[in-house]
């Protein structure tokens, strides 16, 4: 209870100190009862009430100091704590590199300088295809664009050294040796796919995506057919020009993206010009070029693509026909100085782990040497 509230419940009389205790003599009597009280009865109750007086009173003066006393004999401890790191400040955003856009010409690397990326133009563009019971085949677009000049790997122009140009032929068969080429083979060596090869599709798209210029490997009849048999669909001496056509037809229909067509197998066909005639003459239709591989020294491939005005180019070596790294390296400086006699050369390869590592060691230099690696497309026609 609050001292006030005591101090009101006891009223003093101080003339005689007589307190109002009307509750005390209603607890002795009842209501009514007026019987006086006793004197030590009365001495003590003014006793109780001046105790009570006095224990409020200093309550309410030393309330403050008891409870910070109290406060003050309450064991505590008190450690030192270090203020919070401030906030790492963010970096600052750096925008992403645009994606690079296809270009007329590739730049020109520096001695030694790791050549920039190349885009080729996604396959297929529109007015570039035409469909066909075989699949999409290649054609002329109305505004006279050519598949073989819209697919091509970009190159400049205007570098007039001497160019090398690699086709890495008969891809697709094995998976693991093709994936190991595209991991492993600069972007400037051209790839030549087999039309018969599995997941065909994704192989080309991979390659393009990379870089690479890609050509088809058409089947084609060799010397020693059938002993020696070049696949399904293979054009052959023995069929008529309707019937070839179909087949050159089927094998043009198995992807998109391409340049043109080479073989390494028609060392009989391709010396045949009644049969090679007719291929020649599609490949001016659709606006496609030709790599002749000259499997047989007696092709008549090449020729005769000069005389119909189709962009051809002529195998010189096939570098790895000797496996032996000192054979290949050699066939390679051959390539070279074939290039500087006649403007351009063009070297056939397989995708064996030695060529592809002579191929890798050859390229480090080679322009130190101020020989250019290029596309086919890139070597079409400048052949002397």
């Amino acid at each position: 209870m609050k001292v006030p509230a005591l101090l009101g419940r006891l009223r003093f009389d101080v003339r005689g100190l007589r307190p109002g205790l009307g509750w005390l003599r209603r607890i002795r009597g009842g209501a009514g009862s007026r019987k006086p009280l006793s004197k030590p009865l009365l001495v003590a109750v003014a006793l109780v009430a001046v105790a009570y007086a006095g224990l409020g009173g200093w309550l309410a003066l030393n309330a403050g100091s008891t409870r910070e006393a109290w406060q003050a004999s309450i064991p505590s401890t008190t450690a030192a704590v270090d203020p919070p790191p401030p906030p790492p400040k963010p970096e600052p955003k750096v925008a992403a590199p645009a994606a690079p856009l296809p270009t007329d010409a590739a730049p020109l690397p520096l001695p030694g300088a790791q050549a920039a990326a190349v885009t080729l133009v996604p396959a297929p563009v529109p007015g570039l295809v035409e469909d066909s019971r075989s699949g999409p085949l290649p054609r002329i677009a109305q505004d006279g664009r050519k598949p073989w000049q819209i697919y091509a790997r970009p190159f400049p122009a205007t570098d007039k050294r001497p160019r090398v140009a690699i086709v890495m032929s008969d891809l697709g068969l094995s998976g693991v040796t093709t994936g190991n080429a595209l991991a492993k083979l600069p972007p400037g060596i051209t790839l030549a796919f087999l039309p018969y090869a599995e997941r065909l599709d994704d192989w080309v798209e991979r390659a393009r995506t990379k870089g690479h210029e890609v050509m088809l490997s058409v089947p084609m009849e060799p010397l020693n057919y059938p002993r020696d048999d070049p696949g399904p669909n293979a054009l052959l001496t023995m069929l008529g020009p309707d019937r070839n056509l179909e087949r050159l037809e089927w094998s043009l229909g198995k992807a998109v993206g391409y340049v043109g067509i080479t073989s390494t197998t028609g060392s009989k066909f391709t010396a045949n010009p009644a049969a090679m005639q007719p291929v020649i003459d599609a490949l001016k239709a659709r606006g496609l070029l030709l790599v002749d591989a000259r499997a047989n020294p007696k092709s008549v491939a090449g020729p005769l693509a000069n005389l119909a005005g189709v962009p051809r180019a002529l195998g010189d070596r096939i570098i790895d026909r000797d496996l032996s790294r000192g054979a290949i390296d050699d066939q390679l400086r051959e390539l070279e100085e074939l290039a500087k006699a006649n403007g351009a050369a063009v070297g056939f390869a397989s995708p064996y782990p030695t060529t592809i590592e002579r191929l890798n060691l050859w390229l480090t230099a080679l322009a130190d040497r101020g020989i250019a690696l290029a596309p086919v497309s890139a070597v079409v026609n400048i052949q002397k």
